[in-house]
Order: C-alpha cells, then sequence, then structure tokens
C-alpha cells in the first residue's frame, strides 16, 4: 500500500506481476486472497500468463484490469481476441515477434486493446511462453556451456549411401559426424556469441553506464506507429542505478519520437547514445532486427 501511493503521488501507475506460467487450483484461494488485498491497495493492474487465474480472478469478480504477460505467448490475432473475451485490457507482446508481425495483430484486433512490446533488456533464446526452464543464467539449459566427445561413425544409409550424419550417443552424451566439413564447433561458437547477446553482453554497461544487451530502441518510431501504447524495461532483478539508467535511455529516445524526430535521426541518435558501434552493427543486440 506504501509503494502504490508512493507511485500514484508521482502519477505512476503500479501492476502487480503474477506471472508464472500455470498454477494449480490449490494455489487459487491463497491468490484469490492477496489479488483482492492488492485491489484494496490499489493496485492498477495484475500482470497475468495463466488462464486459470484470469478465469477464477474473472469469477471472484475482482475488477482490478489484467494484463496478458509475454509468457501467455499471445502470437496471432485470434489468441488476442480470445483474450479480449475474457476482459483482458491489454497484451504483452512476446519477445520473438517482429514489427510487422505486431503490425498486423494490432491492425486485425479491436480498437479498446493496449498494446505492449519489449524494447531493453533480458533477451529469451527461445519462446518463453513455451520454456519450462527458468531464467537463471547458471542453470538454464539455452545458457549451458555445452562440451562434446567425438567418435568415428562408419553407418550407412539404407540405401548404401554415405551422408552427413549426426547423432548423441544416448548413454555417453557424445556426437559424431560424417562429414569431415562439418563445423559442429563453429556452429557452437556461433551460438554462444549469440547467447552472449542475449544474456546483456555479459551483463555489461556502457562507458556511461547505460545497459548493454537486448534492444529495440531504433524501433521505436515504427512501435509508435503502429499504436504500441507501452514500451517494457526488462530488469526487475536489476540494481536501481541499472533501472534508472534503462528507463533514461528509453525516455531520451521517446522524447525525440513525440518531438517528431524521423527514424533514421532516431536510429543514429539511439547508437549515438550508447557508444558502443561495434555491438550495434553486431544486429545480435536488436530485438527487431
Amino acid at each position: 500500500r506504501s509503494l502504490v501511493d508512493s507511485a500514484h503521488s508521482s502519477g505512476a501507475p503500479v501492476f502487480l506481476t503474477l506471472n508464472a506460467p500455470y498454477y494449480s487450483a490449490g494455489q487459487h484461494p491463497h491468490l484469490l486472497e492477496f489479488c483482492r488485498r492488492a485491489e484494496e491497495c490499489g493496485v492498477d493492474a495484475f500482470i497475468i500468463s495463466d488462464l486459470g487465474l484470469i478465469l477464477a480472478l474473472r469469477d471472484a469478480k475482482v475488477k482490478v484490469p489484467v494484463h496478458v504477460s509475454s509468457v501467455a505467448a499471445t502470437l496471432n490475432s485470434s489468441a488476442v481476441e480470445f483474450y479480449r473475451e475474457l476482459g483482458v485490457t491489454r497484451v504483452i507482446f512476446p519477445r520473438s515477434l517482429g514489427v510487422k508481425d505486431m503490425g498486423n495483430i494490432i491492425k486485425n484486433s479491436s480498437a479498446d486493446l493496449e498494446f505492449e512490446a519489449f524494447v531493453l533488456n533480458d533477451g529469451c533464446v527461445y519462446e518463453e511462453g513455451f520454456c519450462h526452464t527458468t531464467h537463471n543464467v547458471a542453470g538454464a539449459f539455452c545458457t549451458t556451456s555445452w562440451s562434446y566427445e567425438w567418435q568415428a561413425d562408419e553407418r550407412r544409409r539404407p540405401n548404401g549411401h554415405r551422408e552427413p550424419d549426426i547423432h548423441r550417443e544416448p548413454d555417453q552424451g557424445r556426437i559424431s559426424s560424417e562429414a569431415p566439413e562439418f563445423d559442429l564447433e563453429g556452429h557452437l561458437a556461433d551460438y554462444r556469441r549469440w547467447v552472449w547477446y542475449i544474456n546483456n553482453c555479459g551483463c555489461s554497461n556502457t562507458p556511461k553506464g547505460l545497459p548493454n544487451g537486448p534492444c529495440g530502441l531504433c524501433a521505436i518510431p515504427e512501435l509508435a506507429a503502429m499504436g504500441i501504447s507501452s514500451l517494457k524495461i526488462v530488469g526487475r532483478e536489476a540494481n536501481p542505478y541499472r533501472k534508472l539508467a534503462g528507463l533514461q535511455l528509453v525516455k531520451a529516445v521517446v522524447d525525440r519520437v513525440r518531438a517528431g524526430m524521423n527514424p533514421e535521426q532516431v536510429r543514429e541518435l539511439a547508437a549515438g547514445i550508447r557508444e558502443t558501434p561495434e555491438l550495434c552493427s553486431s544486429g545480435y543486440m536488436c530485438y527487431y532486427r
């Protein structure tokens, strides 16, 4: 209640995130009681992924608006309409959708909905709505540093031809290939490089203290034109200085877009503020390439 009152006194809304992929029926009574207390505190919206919890809140007549989390993987206009019929007021697009995809969905959706898109920090290697790992860098499959042993493979195809063949030995965890030119290590090196960018460039900062990592600043003019009403800066786990730096970075670009700066100037501005041209030019760091 204290946090909500403080935020509201500054004109900022407060959204409460309850976006585990799913909750069990046994958890619903506790969650509903918690949500009723949050409603009394003046929380402005809930961010939810689980369809069951959305239905439970509707049946319990909790009046707080619901925003569908990106973890719900709302990937097309039919899914958007489905959630709208359940009373959802905003859809947060998954990271995996491109600008054109989001624009088409918005164009084919009801006008009374709001839409939100990612703009900064913390990418996702896969589609997080279909992922059952955690975002823990030390434990998630997508960020694990794999190692392999190699062995010769003399197997032939049923037709007698020798063709490139890659397989994992189920008991020994080894991968082999008949094709000498097959460069698995090279592919893994490229993959690990990409994952480094996805994971905030090793959690590094620019010389100005701005966060490196997945970024959609250059796409803000397009996002604004298509009807995106909110930009999502990821990083609840970050320290306050990193959060503040990210907010200032996005606001600097948003203010220029609102003032009428054209897209090419916005791209130059965003790259200039970062002062890390080698990261921007790689393409790996862009949410919306």
